[in-house]
């Protein structure tokens, strides 16, 4: 009699998981096939997830950019991102951007331009908000958030695929990312790796805007932070031995002089620490998930 008991409440269990689990991979849909820009002839493709259902209202969208040192990296290294964003009703959209040895800045930055870009051109396609796109990215990525909100097409940093749409972002989290890159001229610690990371970072900042720039400014996002920076919101780790957790906390402080709605939450991990430590990656997303709600409020315009 108790092992028929006990064979019936783990027959039982294993159906209420299965069918737990059956509805959770209902909540979303996955589109791996799309490709949104073609720079001189480089396929850059995105993975697209989708919120299970139709909506009267138009949905919310957010960029996922990977990290990776502006040199490795792929578009799915932030699904878990982006299946948790589609659960809570975004349109989230994670892409491959041109990397180096091959492609120095600002190539990452004109297809992370160009893939908001395709987001707008193809928001009635997905029920998405045009006017409701955020972005977030972690490292590299952080550090093309961060390039993604505050700097605007004056710069000269656009580029020129899916032409006709905005490549303005309403709200940016920035996941332990670099702010003022001049850092990596002379690095401390084992970060300088035998003096290759100061002349990695002396290759991908390339040769700046013209004649009188310094490479480093132009291709940091504290160099183009002004009052018209949309609202951010910075995630380090203290102990981050990668990129400095000072970097984050000067950056935050400049934006709310600015007046610019800004939030830093600071975790007791190194770098990366979000694929490591699940349960604080959930508690971090719940405040990212309330962050966005407060800067994009349903029915909330493009400024």
């Amino acid at each position: 009699m108790r092992i028929n008991d006990s064979v019936s409440s783990f027959l039982g269990a294993v159906l209420l998981v299965t069918a737990s689990a059956a509805a959770w991979a209902k909540d979303y849909t996955v589109d791996r096939r799309i490709v949104y820009a073609r720079p001189s002839g480089k396929t850059c493709r995105m993975t697209l997830y989708l919120p299970e259902g139709k909506s009267d209202a138009r949905r919310p969208g957010v960029l996922l950019l990977h990290g990776g040192a502006w040199l490795f990296g792929t578009r799915h290294q932030l699904g878990w991102y982006g299946r948790h964003f589609a659960r809570q009703g975004y349109v989230a959209a994670s892409i491959n951007y041109r990397m180096m040895p091959k492609y120095p800045f600002p190539n990452c930055l004109h297809d992370c331009k160009a893939a908001v870009r395709w987001m707008r051109l193809h928001a009635d396609a997905y029920g998405l908000d045009p006017d409701r796109i955020a972005v977030l990215g972690n490292s590299a990525g952080g550090h093309l958030s961060a390039m993604l909100a505050t700097t605007a097409p004056e710069d000269g940093l656009e580029g020129s695929d899916n032409p006709g749409a905005s490549s303005q972002v309403q709200a940016a989290i920035v996941l332990y990312g670099v702010a003022d890159l001049s850092y990596y001229r002379r690095p401390r610690g084992y970060v300088r790796f035998a003096g290759i990371t100061p002349k990695f970072m002396e290759r991908f900042v390339g040769r700046g805007q013209g004649e009188g720039h310094d490479p480093y400014d132009d291709a940091s996002p504290a160099t183009y932070a002004g009052r018209r920076t949309c609202p951010t919101l910075f995630v380090h780790g203290t102990k981050d031995n990668w990129v400095p957790y000072a970097q984050s906390v000067a950056f935050c402080q400049r934006l709310r002089r600015l007046g610019v709605p800004t939030g830093l939450i600071s975790v007791r991990h190194g770098h990366a620490f979000d694929f490591f430590h699940f349960n604080v990656r959930r508690h971090l997303f719940e405040e990212i998930l309330r962050f966005l709600g407060d800067q994009m409020p349903s029915g909330a315009g493009v400024p």
